[in-house]
């Protein structure tokens, strides 16, 4: 059993040397090969047109291939030989006979039953002519023993003035199935760690639904190409801000449907932020700082929904441009596209425009977050003083309820990092602002008394922690300013906010019941009103 010279690899078994060739007539002129070289192709693009035809190939047959017991997945391999100067694209895959791989040679061939990712049946031989001067073909079908070898040399079909090649026939085992392409004296060198990790980044892009819904691998140079989601934001306004699309664009008398998704990305990336735009499920506008973003709906290039707006959109039905990284709308159907799209995600377009402490104040001084502290206070207050009126005693001046030592509040070890957030702070002028709902709690004093307190958060004014006044007797208003600087470092901690609910609450109830026992003249003794404090923060941290 001989061997080919043609450089096969181990899982080829050739029976014999070439049984028979084929003169292909390769028309029109081979020179045509050398436009090729010079069209506006990006190297992940390029690439992109040999793993289109190797995933479509396995797209078409997957039933097929699938219910095959020696076939696992498609395995697509791009390796770039900096050494030997040669990029070589290799997939198990359905293969071609003798007629799809004429096509897949001929320059001016496209297989008019070709559909789906390699629709206009140009991508390889464009794509090879690119990267490089000489490019070889290799490929056995599915269930064939046939193995079909050619090799395109651009300078010597220049040189020799030739418009045709040879095909190489070989016989093989059944069970051989792959297409392998071998670009040899690349032009379109593939160096430098920037340019390895913009393509990676833009495969792992533009084949995430194959590489994570499809039984299908992609690897670069040893690695295999992996496709993270992106986060969505959650738990604001109690929903997951992801939401399907389904809608049409009317242009010219055409309807044109789009489908997929809208959502925020939480946290927020520039980078990733934007429409994926999908065809034949593969991305053609696309990637890490690559997506799309319009004007009309993005805004400046740094705004809050260059952050946060992000999804994927399925548009079958526009045309694509034969490089297939970008559609033919210039007519006016991007703009009709726009205009729809905006329609149809105004609200996430909103949502998006707000900022991170925009959602956490508005998440902090909701209702709902209102009514949770307003629950958790009231029961507080009832089980403190539940059942205890005989306990107080308004005219008891005990100083030794509590030890009074000096001490600060903050040590001095992190003292420094507080007064930088405080003087931060303190520079930013913003207006007073009510937040939340007001809350209304009735505390028994005794079995004969009783103190009612509407309770309501403030932000912006810094003059005062606490304002309260009696509006009637045992009747009071009180204000907690939120953001005032001593609070501010805690005051977004839903425990903290509870704890200062009742220790104002505790506070005012203190003063209150000192002034009951002042003399003749108005002077409450010097420990009453932290004698009542103790008492009540007692009570407190009891419940």
């Amino acid at each position: 059993m001989g061997k080919s010279n043609d450089g096969d690899s181990e899982d080829y078994i050739i029976k014999d040397e070439a049984e028979n060739s084929y003169e292909l007539n390769i028309q029109p002129a081979a020179s045509i090969l050398n436009v090729f070289s010079r069209l506006s192709y990006k190297p992940w693009y390029a690439i992109a047109e040999f793993v289109d035809n190797s995933t479509q190939s396995y797209i078409s047959h997957q039933e097929e291939l699938d219910n095959d017991e020696f076939f696992e997945k498609l395995v697509v391999d791009v390796r770039y030989d900096s050494e030997k100067n040669t990029l070589t694209i290799t997939d198990n895959a359905y293969g071609m006979e003798i007629d799809r791989f004429k096509d897949a040679i001929i320059l001016d061939s496209r297989n008019e039953t070709q559909s789906g990712r390699n629709e206009f049946g140009m991508g390889l031989k464009t794509a090879a002519s690119w990267f490089g001067e000489v490019w070889t073909v290799k490929s056995t079908q599915y269930g064939s023993n046939n193995r079909y070898v050619a090799t395109v040399d651009i300078p010597k079909l220049k040189e020799d003035n030739l418009n045709s090649i040879e095909i190489r026939r070989y016989h093989v085992d059944s069970k051989t199935h792959k297409t392998e392409i071998i670009i040899e004296q690349v032009t379109k060198k593939i160096t430098g760690a920037r340019t390895i990790g913009k393509i990676r980044d833009l495969l792992s892009s533009m084949y995430r639904r194959d590489i994570n819904n499809r039984n299908i691998e992609i690897w670069f140079n040893g690695v295999p190409i992996e496709f993270d989601d992106y986060p969505v934001l959650t738990n604001f306004r109690d929903k997951k801000w992801k939401k399907d699309l389904d809608f049409s664009v009317q242009f010219l008398d055409r309807e044109y449907r789009v489908k997929g998704f809208v959502a925020i990305m939480n946290p927020g990336s520039f980078p990733k932020a934007g429409f994926a735009l999908f065809r034949q499920d593969r991305v053609v506008i696309g990637g890490t700082d690559a997506n799309y973003k319009p004007d009309a709906i993005f805004g400046q290039a740094q705004s809050q929904r260059s952050l946060k707006l992000f999804g994927e959109l399925d548009m079958d039905d526009f045309p694509v441009n034969q490089a297939k990284d970008g559609f033919i709308w210039d007519d006016g159907l991007e703009e009709a596209f726009i205009d729809e799209l905006k329609a149809n995600i105004q609200e996430y377009i909103e949502i998006a425009d707000l900022s991170k402490k925009q959602r956490d104040d508005e998440s902090q001084y909701s209702d709902e977050k209102s009514e949770e502290l307003h629950k958790d206070v009231e029961n507080s207050l009832q089980n403190a003083f539940k059942n205890d009126f005989d306990n107080i005693d308004d005219n008891e001046e005990d100083d030794n309820l509590i030890s009074e030592e000096d001490g600060n509040l903050i040590s001095e070890e992190d003292n420094s990092d507080y007064q930088q957030y405080v003087n931060e702070f303190i520079d930013v002028e913003t207006e007073e602002k009510i937040l939340g709902t007001d809350r209304n709690y009735t505390i028994p004093i005794s079995s004969v008394e009783e103190v009612d307190f509407v309770v309501k958060w403030t932000t912006g004014k810094k003059d005062y922690w606490i304002e309260y006044k009696e509006y009637e007797q045992d009747k009071y208003d009180v204000t907690i300013n939120i953001e005032h600087q001593f609070f501010m470092p805690f005051s977004k901690e839903e425990t903290f906010k509870r704890v200062l609910e009742k220790f104002t609450l505790a506070f005012i109830l203190s003063e209150r019941q000192a002034k009951k026992v002042c003399d003749y003249e108005g002077y409450i003794p010097v420990n009453a009103i932290k004698n009542h404090m103790n008492r009540y923060l007692q009570k407190l941290a009891e419940d």
